[in-house]
């Protein structure tokens, strides 16, 4: 593995645990007492994943509730300005391909490396036709543990802290196939062919904040 590959494989690491700690929810079990939180479903983490590494698409999600809650309109272009003022659509997007139910990229080796460190584990079933199903993910004391003393002060990594509590601000009650249907909506992402990688959406944000605050991003 190359040095590039490497800092890639610790991107990942680090972007799919800290969904998994932000977006899990309080949890506890007199069988597993180490398992502290729990999130549920691989297609919410592929969902929100998204999100955090195409922040084009965040804005657009975000013009859409502004559109709908006057209430939330001015907070809404101040982040959305701070994005592209940051030229985050560009330096922040990391690309992912379009497979059968949108983006998506494999986390087994991801996940099976956090299980191997003790920060999560996780639980599935088999379906009559033995597919995989119903996956669970439990964020362990030990990771608690980490993220308390060590890692939520760690400076690389507060623009990915900050960005999962802004989606889950915006976003953390939608399920995975929620965010799916919400994503379906944008051409550019729906009309992506299979296994081609999502293409930014930058210009059509820049085009619709102008027509909602008559301002130029």
């Amino acid at each position: 593995m190359d040095e590039k590959d490497k800092i890639r494989s610790h991107k990942d690491k680090i972007r799919i645990f800290l969904i998994l700690y932000y977006f899990s929810e309080n949890h506890s079990d007199s069988d597993y007492p180490s398992r502290k939180k729990i999130f549920k479903s691989e297609v919410r983490i592929q969902k929100i994943d998204f999100l955090l590494r195409n922040p084009d698409y965040f804005a657009h999600e975000l013009l859409n509730i502004a559109i709908k809650d006057n209430s939330k309109k001015a907070e809404i272009k101040l982040i959305i300005k701070n994005i592209f003022d940051k030229g985050e659509p560009i330096i922040r997007r990391l690309e992912m391909e379009r497979f059968f139910f949108g983006a998506y990229e494999d986390i087994d080796d991801v996940i099976g490396f956090l299980k191997s460190i003790d920060f999560i584990d996780f639980s599935s079933k088999k379906s009559t036709d033995l597919k995989t199903i119903e996956k669970q993910y439990y964020i362990t004391e030990t990771a608690i543990q980490k993220m308390d003393n060590t890692i939520s002060n760690l400076s690389s990594l507060q623009w990915y802290t900050s960005r999962c509590q802004l989606i889950k601000k915006y976003f953390g009650n939608l399920s995975g196939t929620q965010l799916k249907v919400s994503q379906y909506q944008i051409e550019e992402y729906r009309e992506t062919s299979y296994k081609n990688y999502i293409g930014s959406i930058k210009n059509l944000v820049i085009d619709e904040f102008k027509k909602l605050y008559n301002e130029q991003l």
